[in-house]
């Protein structure tokens, strides 16, 4: 049997690469002779950058930027060729931020300074992968520290945070990012508009210490700078598919950088290689560490699923949320959704046995696939 192996992490628990591992040593257990090709993967979030390392080659260069809390943290990117990638969590990820903080009063100036940085050192192709962040500045703070100015009503410039996007009242773009000819991609961790019930704020916030009141301060805020884009015959970007991604960052890049959306999780398969390999694959096992309503909407397992041309799909599970439609993912062309706690537990025990989780889920679907193949 062909098993092709292409997991997610589990965030806070198991890397994509140890998920891999597990998952093969379970397989060959029970199947030795079975043929397993291992992909540790991402979908543009956070572990992109060693994803994308593993895929096309390159170096990575470390700076010190300031982070989400305006505490200096040690950030990458990744070089290669003409064409550097920069993961928005490395300078304004969830690891990044501090008590106290929240996504209305975080920032992605580092994130910027990142981008700075590589664009100094002469490339021409900055490519974002956005997700794992612990902001809702709609990437304001990134573009401030690539030279966009934003001024309050008392005219004195400022730098928004998701608390007081709705002070900004004038906007200074940096015209290199429209003259310059530098092309700025971003890839995109979910579809996520950025505005209304299913925006960046009211999906998001409170998955970053957000409290309601705070939600309904930054969905204002994001529907100002929307107007205020709009006003100035400027890009669409309340209703833009991907625009929410990473706290409204794919509104900025688009908004301020000129540069355009794409889906992470599509993105990186093509790098992988992934047609290929699934055609010559007879099971294909991906996971997450949560599946729930937003798996189906850009994330790797829906995109993995949808590109698998038959071949059968199963996703390994750290949870499953409470009322997942998990219909939407079959129709995506998922087979089953196997989740690897066997008890009900706490987050915290089912993060600190997540390992042996897997082991003891994949060994059984592999026994199950193997006696089904016989």
């Amino acid at each position: 049997m062909k098993i092709l192996l292409i997991p997610d992490s589990f965030k806070g628990s198991l890397s994509s690469a140890r998920l891999c591992a597990i998952m093969k040593k379970a397989a060959l257990d029970v199947m030795p002779d079975a043929q397993v090709t291992s992909i540790p993967a991402a979908d543009g979030g956070e572990g992109t950058l060693d994803v994308i390392r593993n895929s096309i080659g390159g170096s990575f260069v470390v700076h010190s930027v300031t982070g989400p809390c305006g505490q200096p943290v040690s950030a990458r990117y990744l070089s290669a060729g003409d064409t550097a990638y920069v993961e928005l969590a490395e300078a304004a990820g969830l690891q990044h931020r501090l008590p106290g903080f929240s996504a209305a009063n975080t920032t992605t100036f580092g994130a910027g300074q990142l981008i700075g940085e590589a664009l100094n050192a002469g490339h021409r192709r900055i490519v974002i992968t956005l997700g794992g962040s612990c902001t809702t500045d709609a990437g304001c703070g990134m573009a401030a520290a690539l030279g966009v100015r934003f001024t309050a009503p008392n005219g004195r410039n400022f730098i928004p945070t998701g608390a007081t996007l709705g002070a900004i009242r004038h906007i200074a773009l940096n015209p290199f990012f429209f003259e310059s000819g530098v092309r700025i991609e971003a890839l995109c961790d979910v579809t996520n508009p950025l505005c209304g019930p299913n925006g960046s704020a009211r999906v998001f916030g409170p998955q970053k210490g957000a409290t309601p009141e705070m939600v309904e301060t930054m969905e204002a805020g994001m529907a100002h700078l929307a107007t205020i884009f709009e006003r100035n015959k400027g890009p669409k970007l309340a209703d833009m598919p991907c625009a929410g991604a990473a706290g409204g960052c794919g509104a900025g890049v688009v908004a301020f950088l000129n540069g355009r959306l794409l889906s992470g999780s599509d993105a990186l398969l093509d790098l992988m290689n992934f047609s290929a390999l699934a055609a010559d694959a007879d099971l294909i096992v991906t996971g997450e560490g949560m599946v729930d309503d937003q798996t189906a909407g850009g994330k790797l397992v829906s995109a993995v699923a949808a590109r698998a041309n038959g071949t059968p799909v199963v996703v390994l599970a750290g949870g499953i949320a409470e009322g997942t439609n998990l219909e939407a993912l079959y129709e995506k062309g998922v087979t089953a959704v196997m989740p690897v706690t066997s008890r009900p537990m706490t987050l915290g025990e089912a993060m600190s046995s997540g390992a042996e989780g897997v082991r003891l889920t994949a060994t059984q679907l592999f026994r199950l696939a193997g006696a089904l193949k016989a």
